[in-house]
């Protein structure tokens, strides 16, 4: 799996399960390291780093991360759907995430 497939499939459950995201595409009007993936849940706001099981983030990304967490939004990296559901407060998880 590329970690685009893995993007997309956290999208869809936290939009499946009532929630908002979007995917930041990185270009030359952006700021390096934004998270990939930044919405709400129940009305709150997250901002998650997605890698694949195995990757670390660029010393950039957690940077930009402990910046999102100071402003009080629910951060972290996701190697999986579950890690991604636990990081934005969902309850449960889904199989084979």
């Amino acid at each position: 799996m590329k970690e685009a497939d893995l993007q997309r499939r956290i999208q869809a459950e936290i939009k499946r399960i009532g929630g908002k995201v979007i995917k930041i595409h990185g270009n030359a009007y952006s700021v390096a390291g934004t998270p990939d993936l930044i919405g709400s849940l129940d009305s709150r706001p997250f901002a998650i780093e997605v890698k694949l099981p195995g990757e670390k983030p660029t010393t950039k990304q957690t940077y930009e991360l402990a910046q999102w967490a100071a402003q009080g939004w629910a951060t972290g990296i996701a190697h999986s759907i579950d890690e991604a559901l636990r990081l934005v407060g969902a309850s449960g998880g889904v199989c084979g995430g």
